[in-house]
């Protein structure tokens, strides 16, 4: 490892949990070490201010004014958070760098839970952040958990341990861009079928755009499509229910759209051809609005 990693990896984590749940929802990485209760947590980091490196997705750095809250931080603390944001998928660098032995980041926002939380753990990306909240001498610590609602709570946790500091919790929207939608002659859709109509009438009068897409799947297509589709979106044990009708009809749906040229079939740059203006009608994040109104007006 580098200096640098050295001497992040030896400061206090109960500054980066501090930092974490100032920032928004976020992770401990995997290569950084738990303190034990009472001992000395801290190293030289006691004795000299060190940098917390937290890593950001770029829309929620935006989204979620990631660089405020640093900000309100860094004037409390002599330890102060330095923002970086992933070129790429956040995670596969964070794994390569895990690999290599020089992971610079502390932590990362964010991770959408309950369903990405396992594949963080099983590829050892993050750790539990039990012990670090236990441990933690900041006024009321010990308050923050017992106060989040317990369905949120649950959400951030994988066999039975907390991974996560939930910051947010949102809901799935539709969204569009007027130009390719006025281009095409269509009204905003208020159904499945109505985005599929726009959508074909998109493709024909502005092929350059994308004509719909979701920004992530399972989440903001099919889960969104059940939901809407029925009273009943889970089974009796609590599970989506992926194999009910409404499941069922959302797949099909979702196949002859891309079969059609209509969405791609891959999710992996969506939510970044939104931002740049490229797809007309977006089902995501409900943040994704707002984004495009900061961008465009």
């Amino acid at each position: 490892m580098n200096n640098r990693t050295d001497q992040l990896h030896n400061m206090s984590r109960r500054q980066f949990l501090m930092a974490a749940g100032g920032v928004t929802v976020a992770a401990a990485l995997a290569a950084c070490a738990v303190p034990a209760p009472g001992g000395d947590s801290g190293g030289a980091a006691s004795s000299e201010a060190q940098q917390i490196s937290f890593l950001v997705r770029p829309d929620i750095r935006n989204a979620y004014a990631a660089d405020a809250a640093a900000e309100a931080w860094n004037q409390e603390s002599e330890q102060k958070i330095v923002i970086d944001e992933p070129a790429g998928a956040a995670d596969q660098k964070i794994q390569a760098a895990v690999a290599a032995g020089d992971l610079i980041w502390d932590g990362f926002a964010v991770i959408e839970g309950p369903w990405g939380i396992e594949s963080w753990v099983s590829r050892d990306l993050i750790q539990p952040l039990d012990d670090l909240i236990a441990v933690s001498t900041v006024a009321d610590a010990d308050k923050v958990v017992p106060a989040i609602i317990p369905s949120v709570l649950e959400s951030s946790k994988y066999e039975g341990k907390q991974y996560t500091i939930p910051g947010n919790v949102g809901s799935v929207a539709l969204g569009w861009f007027w130009e390719p939608l006025n281009a095409a002659g269509a009204e905003p859709p208020e159904t499945w079928d109505e985005v599929r109509a726009a959508a074909e009438a998109i493709k024909a009068s502005s092929p350059d755009w994308t004509p719909f897409d979701a920004a992530c799947s399972p989440l903001c297509d099919h889960i969104s499509m059940i939901w809407g589709a029925t009273d009943a979106p889970l089974t009796d044990e609590g599970l989506v229910d992926w194999t009910g009708e409404a499941s069922i009809a959302a797949l099909k749906w979702k196949q002859e759209m891309v079969a059609a040229e209509l969405m791609p079939g891959i999710h992996g740059e969506s939510f970044g051809n939104w931002l740049k203006g490229g797809t007309a009608i977006m089902t995501s994040y409900d943040v994704h609005g707002t984004m495009a109104q900061q961008t465009f007006g």
